[in-house]
């Protein structure tokens, strides 16, 4: 009986003494000073300046110690950021700050009637435009009322800019679909009556294929006439060849 009663004993006295430990422990961790900033990205597609973003982070943890760092603070500021698609970050045993991040990948860049940009991702993500980096990217212009180009937002087609913006990335994705194809185009085009147009390289004719409907049957038809039609002289003379008609291609000469 007085063996268990100390076996009791000493497993609470042990347990107490852990418990001590990682009290003073964790007191020693938070008052320490914070070491430093690692950023880690998970893609490296260059809107975002590493060495600005660590200066921004510094503001919130310079000179302070762990237990001082608002990291809800740091959390919104970088889900703030229009180009970061998520983020994480945490001060690990060593004093040193651990940001993880990753970067919107933009699918195609669109041009404004007034003149002002933005990306779009392949999930509908629209991010601003900048003049510290420009991905080769698809183009598309146009007819496009951008409302907004200053943060990252989800393409809806209740919002002023939404519909078109949609479309063109139905054409987009069209159009990445069909490797041929993807490889002949040279921009995108929303006209007045947001019927789109295509640039074809090679071909000074415009290439109307309109609404999104049936956009792949379009695609192969104008991929047909480009490998029979593109070395002919024909091609020279033609000013319009509208895919709009099922299961014809109509040319118009200039």
């Amino acid at each position: 009986m007085a063996r268990k009663i100390l076996s009791i004993v000493l497993w609470v006295a042990t347990a107490a003494a852990l418990v001590v430990l990682f009290i003073f422990a964790r007191e020693n961790y938070l008052e320490a000073p914070v070491n430093g900033i690692n950023l880690i990205p998970n893609s490296d597609s260059g809107f975002v300046r590493r060495n600005e973003l660590r200066d921004e982070i510094g503001g919130f943890c310079s000179h302070k110690t762990i237990g001082t760092v608002n990291m809800v603070a740091i959390q919104r500021f970088l889900d703030g950021n229009p180009w970061i698609e998520s983020n994480t970050s945490y001060i690990d045993l060593d004093g040193m700050l651990q940001v993880n991040y990753k970067e919107y990948e933009p699918s195609f860049r669109v041009f404004g009637k007034n003149g002002n940009s933005v990306y779009i991702t392949d999930e509908g993500i629209v991010i601003p435009s900048s003049h510290r980096y420009i991905p080769y990217v698809l183009i598309a212009s146009g007819n496009f009322d951008l409302q907004n180009d200053s943060t990252a937002y989800k393409l809806n087609d209740t919002l002023p800019d939404g519909q078109n913006l949609i479309d063109a990335l139905h054409w987009y994705k069209a159009i990445e679909g069909n490797p041929f194809i993807r490889n002949c185009i040279g921009q995108l085009y929303c006209n007045s009556k947001n019927q789109f147009e295509l640039t074809v390289k090679g071909i000074d004719a415009k290439v109307t294929v309109g609404d999104t409907c049936d956009a792949a049957d379009k695609l192969n038809r104008l991929e047909i006439f480009i490998k029979q039609k593109a070395d002919s002289h024909e091609t020279q003379a033609l000013k319009n060849i509208n895919l709009n008609y099922k299961n014809q291609i109509v040319c118009t000469k200039r």
